[in-house]
């Protein structure tokens, strides 16, 4: 569950929450997505300290269209990803997914990283995590 922080900051910022049953069309409507993986700040500090920085980020990218993974639903998505490690920042490009930063980053960091995963060709789902989540 988000911290108040998380959620003062979706309040503050008007970033929808992404649940199983708005995903695909939330995809699909935007060109260039980045998704907030925040999972529990009480386990996962480093949570709020993204969910600062993301607004900064969605500046600095404004073609880029945020939103949150809602708690019900993340643990669940990110079996289809190839990050293990919380929180994490996932990309998306018509669709398709371009790869994740993780953890709290350098600003630098961040401002050369995006336009690599913005402009890379789409990242192929690792097959065996896809094939978990159908069990």
């Amino acid at each position: 569950m988000p911290s108040l922080l998380v959620e003062n900051m979706l309040q503050r910022t008007g970033l929808p929450r992404i649940t199983a049953d708005t995903y695909n069309a939330f995809l699909a409507a935007h060109p260039q997505v980045v998704l907030f993986f925040c999972e529990s700040p009480e386990r996962y500090p480093e949570s709020n300290d993204v969910a600062m920085v993301l607004p900064e980020i969605l500046k600095e990218f404004p073609q880029l269209q945020g939103a949150i993974i809602d708690s019900s639903f993340e643990r669940d998505l990110q079996k289809q990803f190839d990050f293990t490690r919380w929180p994490a920042l996932a990309f998306f490009v018509n669709g398709d997914y371009r790869g994740n930063m993780t953890g709290i980053q350098n600003w630098d960091d961040y401002t050369s990283r995006i336009p690599e995963l913005l402009s890379d060709t789409p990242t192929i789902i690792p097959l065996i995590n896809l094939q978990e989540t159908r069990a």
